[in-house]
């Protein structure tokens, strides 16, 4: 059977882009990758998997330069910066190339979709879609559409997620990401205990890891507070909640890392910690070998579907963010 959206087209550099590729090779997709150099899918892939089976899969790869041979794609994902206006430019003339019919997604964590698609041809057929690296193994995928966003575009583009790119996505109808608000929030409170002086560094991410480390592959949050006792919870929160951090602007600290850096991180050498040469290199494998560990973990404790309240107003009858925080 003929996938939905068989020809895929991805645009971008960097890590990412190539485990999309990977990910969409694997699901049996004909894709096009344009940006990116070589992409090494038995790198990706491990040592497990057969010479056989990587000459298979690069068959179905084409790497161009030429954004004219978008024409005939069913689905282009755009992996950008975090840049308003490259994000907006790159879309505008993608728009204009590919077919009235093909879908547009792109990555956006800070961004409204509205301000994404604006002067673009055919703005309904452009939506978000967020991933976490490594992007072919992990089961996270987010996807941001607004109202008018068609129902027969987002029901093939599940099926494609659930069933092919093995994924357990969810759909934001706000035209905003909620992943990266609820990290944003969690790291404000993480700038200000360790502004304020409470902790360092290492104990803000022994605290996540040894703690939500645990149960969040297991139940995430809300799931995992019914397990312990929700009510609890409720009266922790009544009174923890006037007291956390309600800044908006970058703490000092977090500003000098980049100073004299515009780049920190493992791969640069100084980040939050300091680091040997190579060891971005070595993480970077750990962390794949841990993501495959962990999503078969995962796997073994699927997250239950269709369990919501009664109560709970579905995701598509809820408002905007712009209309729910008049802040943002």
């Amino acid at each position: 059977m003929k996938l939905p959206y068989h020809s895929v087209a991805v645009i971008g550099t960097g890590r990412l882009v190539h485990e999309i590729v990977c990910c969409l090779l694997q699901a049996g997709h004909q894709v096009r990758v344009l940006g990116s150099s070589k992409i090494d899918l038995a790198e990706l892939l491990g040592p497990t998997d057969a010479v056989e089976a990587v000459d298979e899969l690069l068959g179905h790869l084409v790497v161009s330069e030429d954004l004219g041979e978008l024409a005939p794609v069913d689905l282009v994902i755009l992996v950008t910066p975090e840049d308003l206006q490259a994000k907006r430019e790159s879309l505008q003339t993608i728009s204009q190339i590919v077919a009235e019919d093909a879908v547009l997604a792109v990555n956006t964590e800070s961004f409204a979709l509205e301000e994404l698609r604006a002067d673009c041809t055919g703005p309904a057929r452009i939506i978000g879609l967020n991933w976490v690296r490594p992007a072919h193994v992990t089961l996270f995928a987010e996807i941001i559409a607004t109202s008018d966003t068609p129902a027969y575009l987002l029901g093939p583009l599940m099926y494609l997620l659930e069933n092919h790119w093995q994924k357990d996505p969810y759909v934001v109808y706000g035209g905003r990401s909620i992943r990266s608000r609820l990290l944003a929030a969690m790291i404000r409170e993480a700038f200000f205990l360790v502004e304020q002086g409470y902790v360092g560094a290492e104990d803000i991410d022994r605290a996540c890891r040894n703690d939500a480390g645990y149960y969040m592959p297991f139940a995430g949050n809300l799931r995992y507070m019914d397990l312990m006792a929700t009510n609890v919870y409720g009266l922790v929160m009544e009174d923890l909640n006037k007291e956390l951090a309600t800044g908006k602007s970058l703490p000092p600290f977090f500003q000098e890392i980049f100073h004299g850096n515009p780049n920190p991180g493992m791969e640069s050498g100084k980040g939050f910690y300091s680091y040997q040469e190579g060891s971005g290199e070595i993480e970077e494998k750990n962390l794949l070998v841990f993501a495959h560990k962990i999503r078969a973990l995962m796997d073994r404790f699927p997250f239950p579907r269709g369990k919501q309240s009664e109560e709970t107003p579905t995701v598509k009858d809820s408002m905007p963010f712009t209309h729910k925080n008049r802040s943002l």
